[in-house]
């Protein structure tokens, strides 16, 4: 049960980001210098920052579960490290979180977290200049978690990887949301499809012609089999974003305006 209940979960989270900065409510007008510039925070300090804004939050959730299960799921922050964090806003909902990584909650503490977001983020979000009040958070927490010990390579994680290390991750992305699905009502049909057309028969049973002109029955093995394509166009831009491996979040400030 317990298994089930995980893999349902991991259905209705979003897909793991292939950029640092992610706007679904196209309010974020420098969208592409931002995440330039978290790209760069990675090289420099191996730090990962993502920026993730939708109108509203996923069913049946709330910010700090999902905060959290983002975390774990698209491995925010450097293997080892957990230095990564998130800023997640939802524009109809009129709320925000800055979720925290374990590596960087010695400087970006939930105190700093609910400071960031009071007095550097709602106030643009009341004036109703989202992409000001993003940009200023964003620069914020960047602020403070420079001087955490972390050192960067260069490189971001996406920059070591080969593209085809990046296709490979969105397969299985896919076979991991709809696996799960497929299996549970192909199982379910198939069963009523045969107790429908075999009811005084054993459901397993496939007809076959006897020699007296009469129909037997013969126990044997069904298969069935599904395929799903998708077509994904991979990204050169140096900004592309890969999970380092971070395994969660322990803190952070969720706030509303």
């Amino acid at each position: 049960m317990l298994v089930i209940l995980a893999l349902i979960a991991a259905i209705s989270l979003p897909p793991k980001p292939d950029h640092y900065v992610t706007d679904r409510a196209g309010v974020v007008t420098n969208a592409k210098a931002l995440d330039d510039k978290l790209a760069q925070f990675e090289r420099d300090t191996s730090d990962q920052i993502l920026v993730y804004v939708d109108q509203h939050l996923p069913p049946d959730t709330t910010i700090e579960v999902m905060g959290s299960e983002a975390m774990r799921q698209w491995g925010v922050g450097q293997k080892g490290k957990d230095n990564g964090a998130i800023l997640f806003i939802f524009i109809a909902d009129r709320k925000m979180r800055i979720e925290v990584g374990y590596g960087l909650e010695g400087a970006l503490t939930d105190a700093k977290s609910r400071e960031i977001i009071e007095t550097v983020i709602k106030p643009q979000f009341q004036r109703g200049d989202f992409s000001a009040g993003i940009d200023q958070g964003v620069s914020a927490i960047i602020a403070t978690i420079k001087g955490e010990p972390y050192r960067g390579t260069g490189q971001t994680v996406a920059e070591t990887q080969p593209a085809s290390s990046t296709l490979l991750e969105k397969i299985f992305a896919v076979i991991w949301r709809w696996a799960f699905r497929l299996f549970w009502w192909g199982a379910i049909l198939h069963f009523v499809y045969y107790r429908i057309r075999y009811k005084k028969n054993p459901w397993w049973a496939t007809p076959q012609s006897g020699g007296s002109g009469g129909t037997t029955y013969s126990s044997g093995g069904s298969s069935s089999s599904w395929s799903s394509s998708s077509s994904s166009s991979s990204s050169s831009s140096s900004s592309s974003f890969s999970g380092g491996g971070g395994s969660g979040g322990g803190g952070g400030a969720s706030g509303s305006w």
